[in-house]
């Protein structure tokens, strides 16, 4: 399984926010196989955005993601847009993936970045329906939508056109377990920022600063799971990164 996490930060401006990806390294074999660890997002640095995946964690028997999409990722220097390479993604994952595994198991990924007008677009590609916390509906092959213009971002006032909404907001976008980051994110998010306001703690003001509270409460997360689940699904080391417009980012 995983956590995989995209958050929007918007101050009322689209051209000015920041889009945050951070996931854990566990990947849960099936039986009493040991559990493998691997990054699970990565930079597209020719378009100043990122992905990530949950779910299969294989193209075929062997040949992990966490290596294919980098590779995917350097042979795809000639797609323009967000919109391009998400499309060329999901056709060539449609060639490339087990079917039979496919109509087995959740499988999706996570592509969000900066379009040619500097406003964030994600794309999702998956195969399956959502009901709660559960996945189902599992298809033989991927569908590609893109969520945050065309739903969130027009629920908040985008008329498609203007970059101005109508009031500052945080978007996220959470796949594999999703219970621990609707139980808990929140309340980690206010933890913190009532510790925060104290002068002895030091909020955190600077890029890197802030993706270590986040690899923070990431690590909350999977130490419970750890502790306490019957099959720790997810754990291991936090890979956290930021995009901002105009390609400026930290990464630790």
């Amino acid at each position: 399984m995983t956590l995989l996490l995209n958050e929007l930060h918007v101050p009322g401006d689209l051209r000015k926010s920041v889009i945050l990806f951070a996931a854990d390294r566990r990947i849960t074999l099936p039986g009493k196989s040991p559990p493998k660890f691997m990054k699970k997002i990565a930079e597209i640095p020719q378009l100043n955005a990122g992905i990530g995946y949950y779910g299969l964690a294989e193209v075929r028997s062997g040949v992990y993601l966490s290596s294919w999409l980098p590779n995917f990722i350097n042979n795809s220097t000639e797609a323009r847009t967000l919109r391009e390479f998400a499309t060329n993604l999901r056709d060539e994952l449609n060639r490339a993936v087990n079917k039979a595994w496919l109509k087995k198991q959740h499988s999706g990924f996570h592509i969000c970045g900066y379009n040619t007008s500097g406003f964030p677009e994600l794309w999702h590609i998956c195969n399956h329906g959502m009901e709660g916390n559960n996945y189902k509906d599992f298809a033989s092959e991927y569908g590609l939508s893109e969520d945050f213009l065309r739903r969130d971002a027009a629920a908040q006032g985008f008329d498609g056109t203007s970059p101005l909404v109508r009031q500052p907001f945080v978007q996220y976008y959470i796949n594999g377990d999703v219970r621990p980051f609707h139980s808990a994110w929140k309340r980690l998010n206010e933890f913190s920022a009532e510790m925060f306001s104290y002068a002895d703690f030091k909020s955190p003001r600077r890029t890197g600063e802030y993706i270590e509270i986040t690899k923070w409460k990431f690590k909350m997360i999977a130490s419970f799971y750890q502790r306490f689940a019957k099959q720790p699904v997810i754990g291991g080391s936090i890979d956290a990164f930021i995009l901002v417009p105009q390609a400026r980012r930290q990464v630790q």
